[in-house]
């Protein structure tokens, strides 16, 4: 067989050289004759009269349409082109060209978009099925406002190719990317878990959030307007060549393996990157676009000769810091005061506090009656024995305590449903039950079965009521549970004043607080006594009391102690009830009903209040008219608010009179910081005049600053050192000031902020400009044209 083989090796040789060769030669032209000729056809001729062929334009569209960002959004899979840095987002739309660029071209996007919008319209965005306000418009108004507003805007609009309509679809695409849809996902996962009652949705980490289902700017501009950008960039490319810019191959080489390892240390640790290197990166990069490093390189220059052209066009643009400088300097002038203001609940912003103000100062005080003297607070005070012979309610005595509380009802859940059942249907108990129940008492109960038989035919209301008696009286029946949870119980210390009656107590029940004051004062200091150990004013609430220190004498309550526990209501009551009964005896017509009865004191007790705070009110308004000469008052009427406001401006003046003549004598005017009291001490009692002094802060403003009261134009325009007047807001925050310092702080920061600010805008109209003169060129010459898009192939 082998020598055979080897006789006739020859003729086996040219027979296979032959076969090979035919094979070649067929399949040879057989490629060549399956080549796409449309792949060849010309796109379109630029602006220097090159043809540029469909596959040039298809390469440069493929490399456009996603980006480095996009590669982020969808967590660093394969499919974005990441060589792309975001030339249509930065360039394009970033700066205004893309709108000049779709404007000279609406009627090439018109179907695009058109049909875009009409989706658009039918969106729904996600909400929590569960919960629906819980949804993603209402994540958007609190994180991203922005993109709120666009969204509506955009979907009011009826042409897609309207100018404010396609600038509307540009802001919220931006406005996207800066709240993308995972941090849209994590904002609702965590509005969900604020309510625990509330169920997770199991979709969400499912559904697509992405607007509109969008995620590349082809999807939210369509394949025309990729392809005329396209185009553009290309012939913004050839003009730039024309102008002299020059981009080397191996500058854009360069700069496309600097994208690629920004984008593969971003990417490092993803599962599905498979690479190990930032050249691997590329080269698999380029494998899945169906290009090699040489179209890439051709690509890519065009697009950084573009990108020059224009941002050397804007960059151009100077921008002087000096303007900013002087008007942020201005801004943040500075003001450094000394604030004088009264008390906060000094500060009387309606007619009823000052009523009860005035209840409170005749009730604890021996006030000058004459015009001159009555607005100033008083210097002298009733004792506490005087004050209580009136008004005891006003009078107390403090103690620090600690306290531990049980309420007898958190014990009935220890009585349990066996043994309370077993409880109702005993002999005695069931008829102490019949007494209580009357519906139980016409019903057999002769035998525990009759009973329980009567217990369950109960309607379900009643029979929680039987229960809740039966456990009430078990736990009653176990005083040891009772001694237990006390002893238990964590104790709380607290400061405790209580007056001989009326106020607020922190003891349920109370009502003999003579009692109690009694037990309190005869405790020894510290120690634990029987009386105070399970102590309860309505045998409910039980405490355990252990008194740490007291007072030795009572004391007056401050008006602000007053009117906090609720007194100060019961007492201008009373007032001016035992006042209105001589008042309507002078003017019964005021006072009288049609039937001639007389009028509850409620329907009247501003009339009556004019008619017994008339000295004050007087005195009010003739001060303040004087003070302020020539000027008018604030309003022309004095109603009671407005008087009310005013109720301490005398004494405002007054004492920013004596602090002008003597700053030094201060302290007889202003409130200090209250010393530090010692472990297991009460504070000590500070007299009642250390109610109205003042509260001294410093306070400090710039001309941005937003304030309610405080008078900014007055203090820029002060000398140093000087004193306001006394300011009379109708909130009744009286206060005056001093200023002490006033100087200029440049923000550094603000003024590089608004410095940038500015250059951006000036930037982007100079390119804008440039675009305008650039698309003149190319529209004179056609040089764009999506004409090819229109025709078919007839072999496909």
């Amino acid at each position: 067989m082998l020598d055979f083989f080897r006789k006739y090796q020859r003729y086996f040789f040219l027979g296979i050289t032959i076969v090979i060769i035919i094979s070649f030669s067929f399949f040879g032209t057989y490629n060549t004759l399956s080549e796409n000729p449309m792949r060849e056809q010309t796109a379109f001729t630029a602006v220097d009269g090159s043809r540029i062929s469909r596959a040039d334009l298809d390469e440069m569209v493929v490399f456009i349409s996603t980006d480095n960002d996009d590669k982020t959004l969808y967590g660093g899979v394969w499919g974005p082109n990441f060589l792309n840095d975001g030339v249509l987002k930065k360039d394009l739309l970033q700066t205004g060209l893309a709108k000049l660029l779709a404007m000279q071209y609406t009627s090439d996007l018109q179907g695009d978009l058109q049909t875009r919008l009409e989706k658009e319209k039918r969106y729904t965005p996600y909400s929590h099925p569960q919960a629906k306000f819980i949804n993603a418009e209402m994540s958007w108004t609190y994180f991203a406002p922005e993109l709120k507003s666009s969204f509506e805007a955009l979907r009011a609009a009826s042409e897609a190719t309207d100018s404010q309509a396609f600038e509307n679809r540009v802001k919220l695409y931006l406005a996207e990317k800066k709240f993308p849809s995972p941090l849209l996902r994590q904002v609702l996962r965590y509005q969900e878990k604020q309510y625990n009652w509330l169920p997770s949705d199991i979709n969400l980490d499912r559904i697509d959030l992405s607007l509109f289902g969008y995620h590349t700017v082809d999807d939210w501009f369509g394949p025309r307007f990729i392809r005329l950008s396209a185009e553009f960039i290309i012939n913004s490319a050839k003009i730039a060549e024309s102008k002299g810019y020059k981009v080397s191959k191996e500058e854009a080489l360069s700069d496309l393996y600097r994208n690629a390892e920004k984008s593969f240390q971003e990417n490092l640790h993803n599962p599905h990157l498979a690479v190990t290197n930032s050249s691997e990166y590329i080269t698999e990069q380029l494998r899945r676009m169906g290009m090699d490093q040489t179209k890439a390189v051709k690509v890519w220059r065009q697009v950084l000769l573009f990108r020059r052209m224009f941002q050397d066009e804007g960059n151009a643009v100077l921008v002087d810091a000096f303007p900013y400088q002087k008007y942020n300097g201005y801004a943040k002038e500075t003001v450094e005061t000394d604030l004088y203001q009264l008390p906060e609940k000094m500060r009387l912003n309606s007619y009823r506090a000052l009523q009860k103000m005035e209840a409170y100062l005749n009730a604890v005080s021996q006030r000058p009656q004459d015009e001159k003297n009555i607005l100033m607070p008083p210097q002298k005070f009733l004792s506490a024995a005087q004050v209580a012979k009136n008004y005891p309610e006003l009078v107390q005595k403090k103690y620090l305590l600690d306290i531990a509380h049980v309420d007898k009802k958190t014990l009935e859940p220890k009585a349990g449903v066996k043994e309370t059942w077993n409880w109702e249907v005993e002999d005695n108990n069931w008829n102490e039950l019949k007494k209580q129940f009357p519906d139980l008492g016409v019903k057999k109960g002769d035998t525990r079965e009759d009973r329980f038989a009567a217990l369950d035919s109960l309607d379900e209301l009643t029979r929680s009521k039987v229960d809740a008696y039966a456990r009430a009286a078990i736990v009653n029946a176990h005083p040891e549970w009772l001694e237990t949870a006390l002893q238990d119980a964590p104790s709380q210390r607290s400061t405790v004043g209580l007056s001989r009656k009326g106020g607020t107590s922190p003891f349920a029940g109370l009502e003999n607080r003579q009692e109690l004051i009694k037990l309190l004062d005869a405790a020894p200091l510290g120690e634990q006594v029987a009386e105070l150990s399970h102590f309860s004013a309505d045998q409910k609430n039980y405490y355990r009391i252990a008194v740490i220190d007291r007072d030795p004498k009572e004391q007056i309550l401050t008006f602000e102690e007053a009117d906090e526990t609720g007194l100060m209501g019961p007492i201008l009551k009373n007032q001016l009830e035992a006042y209105y009964v001589k008042a309507r005896e002078n003017d019964p017509k005021e006072f009288q009903k049609e039937d001639k009865t007389w009028k509850p004191l409620a329907e009247v007790q501003d009339s009556v209040a004019d008619l017994y705070f008339a000295k004050t009110l007087k005195a009010i308004r003739t001060d303040y008219l004087a003070a302020i000469a020539p000027e008018k008052p604030q309003q022309s009427e004095f109603t009671g608010d407005y008087s009310a406001s005013l109720r301490f401006f005398t004494y405002m003046r007054e004492i920013e009179k004596n602090l002008q003549k003597d700053p030094q004598e201060a302290e007889k005017w202003l409130s200090t910081p209250s010393a530090e009291v010692e472990a297991n001490k009460l504070p000590p009692q500070e007299p009642l005049e250390m109610q109205w002094k003042l509260l001294k802060t410093a306070y400090k403003a710039d001309r941005t600053t937003e304030t309610d009261n405080f008078d900014k134009a007055a203090a820029f325009s002060m000398a140093i050192n000087a004193w306001s007047k006394v300011y009379a807001p109708a909130n009744g925050d009286l206060y005056f000031f001093r200023l002490n310092e006033r100087k200029a702080e440049a923000d550094a920061t603000a003024v590089l902020e608004k410095v940038g600010q500015a250059r951006k805008l000036l930037s982007d109209a100079a390119q804008q400009a440039l675009m305008e003169s650039t698309l003149s060129e190319i529209k004179e010459k056609s040089a764009i044209s999506l004409e090819y898009m229109n025709q078919t192939d007839d072999k496909s």
